[in-house]
C-alpha cells in the first residue's frame, strides 16, 4: 500500500531524516515544522498517516492530535517523542494516537511502527467498505446469506404470494416478526394494512378484545362499541406472535376465523366476516402442548400448513460480521457518531459468542457499543463489558494504577462466572425438557439449590 504520510517536528533534521526513509519505500511523504502550518496543510491535502513530535515550541502535539482525531478521524497518528516524555506519549494514546516513536530511532524502527500503521489502514478501510455494502440477500431487514437464510428466504418468496396460514418457529429474538413482515410486503396484500400481536403481553380477556371487539357494556369498562383487529384489517395480514401463550377458549374462536373468516365480537350475537391471512409464530413446541392439553390438536394442524423454521444465531455465525457492520453503521448514524472499526480479536470475540437472545441481543450489544465506546477502535474489553454488562465504564477502562487493573479484573470475572451459571441452567433445562427436577439430577445437583440458581437469574419454566 502506498500511503500520504505527514511528519510534523519542529526539528528540520528529523523531518528530512524521516521524509528519506520514507521516499524510498515508495511513499508519497511531505513534512511540515510547525504544527499550525501542518493543520493548515491537513485542511487542503488528504493523508493516510501523521508522524507528529510531542514537544514543539509553537504548537503541542497533543493539541495536534486531538485536532487531527476530531477533524480527520481516519487518519492514524503516531507520536514521535523523547525519552524523558514517553509516560506522556502514553498517556496520548489514550487521546487516539496510533502508537508513540521514541527518540532516537533507527531506520528500521520507523518502518515496522509505519507497516503496523499501515497494516491498522487496511483493516480500517475493509471495515469501511463493509459499512458502506448494502446487504443483497434479505428482505425487509432479514440479513445473512448463510445456507440456512437462504433457505428461509426461498422459503418466504414461495409462500408469500398466496394466502396460505404461515407458522413462523424460532427463538426469541431470531427475527419471527421480521419474517412476517417479510412475507406481507412480498404478498398481493402488501398495500393493505399490517398488524403484529404479541399474545404473551396481553390478558385473555383484553386479547379477545383486541383481536374481535366488542358491544358496549360486554364487560366492566366497555363504555362504547370497539372494532376488532380482524374487523379493520379486511384484506390486510395479521401477526400473532407467541401463540403457544394462547388460552383454549380463545383458540377456539381462532378456529372459528381460519375455517369459516367469521367471528363474534365479545358481548355480540352478531357474526362478522373479515378476509385476512394470518402468520403465526411460536418459540414452543406447539406438538408437545397439544399432548399436554394446552393447545387445541385441530388448531395445530390448521397452523402448520407451511411451517418456516428460522435457525438461531449460533447456527449461521458467518453472518455475524455482516450483522454487526449493519447495526454499527445503523446506530452510529442515529447518534452522529464516527463509526468504530472492530479489531479481529473483538470481532472473533462476537462470531464465538453463544448469542442465547441470538439476533436481537446482538443488535442490542452493538447499539450499546455504539453508545459508550470512545475513540475509533472497538477491543475485546469493550465486548466482555458490554455483553456481560458489567459496570465499568467503556470510555475509560484502561487502568491508571494497580488497584484500578484488580477491580476491572474482578469485575469482568464476576460478570464472566454469571453469564457462564446462567447459561448453565439453561442448557439443563433444556435437555430435560424443562423439567425441574430432572435437570437437578442431570448436573447432580440438589433440587432446591437448582431452583435458587434459577430464581436469582430470573429463569421461568416453559
Amino acid at each position: 500500500m502506498i500511503a500520504n504520510i505527514l511528519i510534523i517536528d519542529d526539528e528540520l533534521v528529523v523531518c528530512k531524516s524521516c521524509e528519506k526513509i520514507f521516499l524510498r519505500a515508495g511513499h508519497n511523504v511531505k513534512f511540515s515544522t510547525s504544527g499550525k502550518q501542518a493543520l493548515a496543510l491537513l485542511e487542503n491535502e488528504k493523508f493516510d498517516i501523521v508522524f507528529c513530535d510531542l514537544k514543539m515550541l509553537d504548537m503541542g502535539g497533543l493539541e495536534v492530535l486531538q485536532t487531527i482525531k476530531q477533524k480527520y478521524p481516519d487518519i492514524i497518528v503516531i507520536m514521535i517523542t523523547g525519552y524523558a516524555t514517553i509516560a506522556s506519549a502514553v498517556e496520548t494514546m489514550r487521546s487516539g494516537a496510533f502508537d508513540f516513536l521514541p527518540k532516537p530511532f533507527t531506520p528500521n524502527e520507523i518502518m515496522a511502527v509505519l507497516e503496523r500503521a499501515l497494516e491498522r489502514k487496511k483493516l480500517m478501510q475493509t471495515i469501511t467498505d463493509e459499512l458502506k455494502y448494502e446487504p443483497s440477500y434479505g428482505f425487509e431487514g432479514l440479513i445473512g446469506k448463510s445456507e440456512k437464510m437462504l433457505e428461509v428466504y426461498k422459503l418466504i418468496q414461495k409462500v408469500a404470494p398466496t394466502d396460505c396460514t404461515v407458522l413462523i418457529i424460532g427463538e426469541s429474538g431470531t427475527g419471527k416478526d421480521l419474517t412476517a413482515k417479510a412475507i406481507h410486503e412480498n404478498s398481493k396484500r402488501k398495500n393493505e394494512k399490517f398488524f403484529a400481536i404479541d399474545i404473551s403481553t396481553l390478558s385473555s380477556t383484553l386479547l379477545e378484545s383486541e383481536l374481535f371487539g366488542h358491544k358496549k357494556g360486554a364487560f366492566t369498562g366497555a363504555v362504547s362499541d370497539k372494532q376488532g383487529i380482524f374487523e379493520v384489517a379486511d384484506q390486510g395480514t395479521i401477526f400473532l406472535d407467541e401463540i403457544g401463550n394462547l388460552s383454549l377458549e380463545v383458540q377456539s374462536r381462532l378456529l372459528r376465523i381460519l375455517q369459516f373468516k367469521e367471528f363474534m365480537p365479545v358481548g355480540s350475537t352478531t357474526v362478522k366476516k373479515a378476509d385476512v391471512r394470518l402468520i403465526f409464530a411460536t418459540n414452543q413446541n406447539l406438538k408437545k402442548l397439544v399432548v399436554e392439553g394446552k393447545f387445541r390438536e385441530d388448531l395445530y394442524y390448521r397452523l402448520n400448513v407451511f411451517p418456516i423454521k428460522l435457525p438461531p444465531l449460533r447456527e449461521r455465525k458467518e453472518d455475524i460480521p455482516e450483522l454487526v457492520t449493519y447495526f454499527l453503521k445503523k446506530y452510529c448514524s442515529s447518534i452522529n457518531k464516527s463509526i468504530p472499526i472492530i479489531t479481529p480479536d473483538a470481532l472473533e470475540i462476537l462470531t464465538n459468542y453463544h448469542w442465547p437472545g441470538n439476533v436481537r441481543e446482538l443488535e442490542h450489544t452493538i447499539e450499546r457499543l455504539s453508545i459508550l465506546v470512545e475513540g475509533n477502535e472497538i477491543k475485546p474489553i469493550h465486548i466482555s463489558t458490554a455483553l456481560f454488562k458489567s459496570d465499568i465504564q467503556i470510555g475509560s477502562v484502561i487502568p491508571k494504577t494497580t488497584e484500578e487493573l484488580k477491580q476491572i479484573k474482578k469485575q469482568i470475572r464476576e460478570a464472566s462466572i454469571q453469564e457462564l451459571e446462567k447459561m448453565f441452567v439453561i442448557e439443563a433445562l433444556k435437555r430435560n425438557d424443562w423439567n425441574v427436577t430432572k435437570a437437578a439430577r442431570d448436573v447432580n445437583m440438589q433440587r432446591s439449590n437448582f431452583q435458587a440458581l434459577m430464581r436469582k437469574y430470573r429463569i421461568k419454566r416453559i
